[in-house]
């Protein structure tokens, strides 16, 4: 078991980011993209081996790249423009893993309708992650779907995609908050989970929302999963104090296998 953190929690600059998250005893921290993702560090020339090499430095992982703007960009959107970019946009991502010894993307789909989405819609997804799935493939990099759907959805979309490169991003408190069973889910989904986020309702430290982390260990030992968890957790007036307390929990609370 691997673990780490996004680079928002940390709320420290480029540059100190990798070694305050190691002196604290993460693994890896997981790095964000913005909406202005053009000017992102991985779309600026030498600007993946800048980062790498910042992460070399303290002997780092990058564990993944999570460019939030392609929630905006998915393949089921009516506009044709924004899947367009959105495709543009994730290959792009795709193809600075290697770069960056990282092979994980955190995939976001947030659509507040998919209740009422007609097959067509559905199809219109899965159609649009197979193109993006198959350089996925070719970079060795695995697309992990962080998304409002539940485990039968999530299946559904992969069994579509049909590659081994599609997988889940299992957030603990967003699926707890949807209403979901999140060991239930997290059994359910076995193998298909590429990584989780351990983060506890209502913004609240770890173990002290509704978050059953008990049982979530339990599922994810069942499941055999020796990932990585990675932190998305408030941090207070001491985001360092709050970034140790929190990784203190969850090494004591998920384990994974043994």
């Amino acid at each position: 078991m691997k673990y780490g953190i996004r680079d928002g929690m940390l709320r420290e600059p480029l540059e100190t980011m990798f070694t305050v998250a190691k002196e604290i005893g993460f693994d890896g921290i997981e790095y964000c993209i913005g909406g202005d993702y053009k000017d992102s560090l991985l779309w600026q020339a030498d600007g993946p081996e800048k980062l790498k090499a910042l992460a070399d430095k303290d002997s780092m992982e990058i564990s993944s790249l999570s460019p939030g703007v392609f929630s905006s960009l998915h393949p089921a959107l009516p506009d044709a423009e924004k899947r367009a970019e959105g495709q543009k946009m994730l290959t792009h991502v795709i193809e600075v893993c290697p770069l960056l010894d990282t092979h994980d993307i955190l995939v976001p789909m947030f659509p507040r309708d998919f209740s009422e989405w007609p097959q067509e819609t559905w199809d219109m997804l899965v159609d649009g992650f197979k193109s993006l799935a198959e350089i996925a493939e070719n970079h060795k990099v695995t697309l992990d779907l962080e998304t409002t759907f539940n485990a039968d959805q999530l299946l559904m979309i992969i069994a579509g995609i049909g590659s081994d490169y599609v997988k889940v991003y299992y957030d603990t408190a967003n699926q707890t908050n949807r209403g979901y069973d999140v060991p239930r889910e997290l059994r359910q989904l076995g193998d298909k989970v590429g990584m989780i986020h351990a983060k506890d309702t209502d913004g609240k430290m770890l173990g002290e929302g509704r978050v059953d982390f008990e049982n979530v260990d339990a599922a994810i030992r069942d499941i055999g999963y020796d990932g990585y968890i990675v932190l998305e957790t408030p941090t207070g007036d001491d985001a360092k104090a709050a970034n140790a307390q929190n990784l203190a929990f969850i090494k004591h609370n998920i384990q994974g296998r043994i």
